[in-house]
Order: structure tokens, then C-alpha cells, then sequence
């Protein structure tokens, strides 16, 4: 795989300065927390960081669909339970709440209902799918502009991620091939385009999924929504210890209200299910 083994090559060249880079800087700004330094100058740090973090970002989404025209980025699911999925949800709540914040976006996470389990490959789901959807939701937007991520489960078997905004959209016309490779919306703001790669990246896993991926109109009449439809159990399950595992749940669904939600009182729970409040 000559194409795949350059791309790898280069992705670590890139990635073992930025990481070093990115190291330094968080020992740096942990030792500027016991001076007296300006504002500005923290400001600044984290720009740095920040722009550290998303070029690391493209270059593994350019290492990942590498991987997957070469047919090596196989799925590797596992055992969910609810409990950890809610735990998922709320460090994705965690993950992206501050920079909303720091830009005046009005983002919120809501949960209606949650399959007693999954059995997913869920670093991929979360990382190449979700986070790619939210992050893109965050960037296109604009300060002061509104993003919700609401997760349910109206069939049991199945669990449906929407991730809405009411930012510039995509034209109609460009929807059917927004998940090609290097793909760009035309009406991307200035300076705000990506790398063309995840929205690619996101699709090819939600199909190894066996699930869909389509987008549609977003909020208040404008910007975008990416829904993610994904069966809870895509794959065999094989191993014994999980099959018995599962046998020992209860058979129901996670209801808004259920004590279990309560625990989690970042998230904010639809009382009339998934509704794009």
C-alpha cells in the first residue's frame, strides 16, 4: 500500500512535533498559573492550543480515511452498557462545552431515551463521527449562534444521534455528496473551511455500522442537521461472558425521568422526547 505507507509516514513526521509542541505548552501554562501573568497572555496560549489541537485533528483525519481506501481501519466493537454510555455523553457534553461558552453558542446535549446496551467500535463513533459532527456544528455556526446534539432511542434497537446548528448550512444541491472525499459546501465562511476528510471519515463508520447518515434542514429555518441512525447491536456477538451479560439486563429502554438520568444533571433531558428546543 505505497499511498497508505506515505501518508503514514508523513502523518508521524507531522505528529510527533505538534504533540511535543502541545505537550510544552501545557506545562507551560501550568507553571504560568502560580505567577501573576496577564490575561491576554493565557488568551494567547490557548489560541496556540487550540490551533495545535485542530491541525493534529486534520492530520489524523487524513491518516483515517487513508486507512480506509486501503481497507485497514477495520471496527472493533465492545460492550456499552447504558450506564457508560451516559458517562460518554456527558464528557461529550464536558468536551465541547467551553468553547461554546467562550464564543457565546447556545449548545445543549439532550438525552430522551438509551438502550439497555450497545456494542460498538465507540472510540471510532465518538471521535470520527460525533465529534466530527459537533466540532463542525461549533466552527461553521458563528459566535452567537445556537448547536443541539440530541440522542434517542424511539426503537429499541436502534439509536439516533442528531446534531443540529443554525449556521450558514449547505445548499441543497451539495447535500448528496457532503460525504465525499475533500468535499466543501460553497457557502463555507471565510476561513472556516475544513480539511474535506471527515465528514468522509464520519460516514464510512456509521455504514460499517450497518447504520445511515443523511442531512437535512437545521434551526430557526437555517444551517444544517446530520442525523446518525445506528443499530445498538451491529455485530455478532460471540463472546459468552457478554451474551450472559446481556441476559441479566432488564428488558426496557432508559425513560426521561429514570432516577439513572438524575445523576447527570449537566445533561439536559427533552420532558416530550427528542425535540430541537
Amino acid at each position: 500500500m505505497p499511498q497508505l505507507d506515505y501518508v503514514a509516514s508523513v502523518s508521524h513526521d507531522l505528529k510527533s512535533p505538534l504533540n511535543g509542541m502541545l505537550g510544552f505548552l501545557e506545562l507551560i501554562k501550568l507553571e504560568l498559573q502560580n505567577h501573576p501573568v496577564p490575561a491576554q497572555v493565557m488568551q494567547d496560549l490557548q489560541i496556540v492550543e487550540d490551533i495545535g489541537a485542530e491541525m493534529l485533528g486534520l492530520i489524523n483525519n487524513m491518516l483515517t480515511a487513508a486507512r480506509i481506501e486501503a481497507g485497514r481501519e477495520p471496527m472493533v466493537p465492545c460492550y456499552i452498557s447504558r450506564e457508560t454510555l451516559i458517562n460518554r455523553i456527558s464528557a461529550l457534553e464536558r468536551t465541547f462545552s467551553c468553547e461554546a461558552k467562550s464564543r457565546n453558542i447556545d449548545f445543549k446535549v439532550t438525552v430522551s431515551s438509551l438502550p439497555r446496551f450497545v456494542y460498538w467500535d465507540i472510540l471510532k463513533i465518538r471521535y470520527f463521527a460525533v465529534n466530527n459532527m459537533v466540532s463542525n456544528a461549533l466552527k461553521f455556526v458563528g459566535n452567537g449562534g445556537k448547536v443541539r446534539v440530541v440522542i434517542s432511542c424511539s426503537d429499541p434497537e436502534q439509536v439516533e444521534i442528531l446534531v443540529s446548528d443554525n449556521g450558514p448550512g449547505i445548499p441543497a444541491d451539495e447535500r448528496k455528496s457532503v460525504f465525499d472525499k475533500f468535499s466543501q459546501a460553497s457557502n463555507n465562511p471565510r476561513g472556516a473551511s475544513g480539511s474535506g476528510f471527515g465528514l468522509f471519515n464520519a460516514a464510512h463508520v456509521i455504514n460499517s455500522h450497518h447504520g445511515s447518515i443523511g442531512v437535512a434542514a437545521g434551526l430557526d429555518g437555517k444551517g444544517v442537521t446530520f442525523s446518525m441512525k445506528i443499530p445498538a447491536v451491529p455485530f455478532r456477538i460471540d463472546d459468552p461472558e457478554i451474551r450472559q451479560i446481556i441476559d441479566s439486563l432488564p428488558s426496557t429502554t432508559l425513560a426521561t425521568g429514570d432516577n439513572e438520568t438524575l445523576r447527570y444533571p449537566q445533561l439536559q433531558y427533552s420532558e416530550k422526547g427528542a425535540g430541537l428546543a
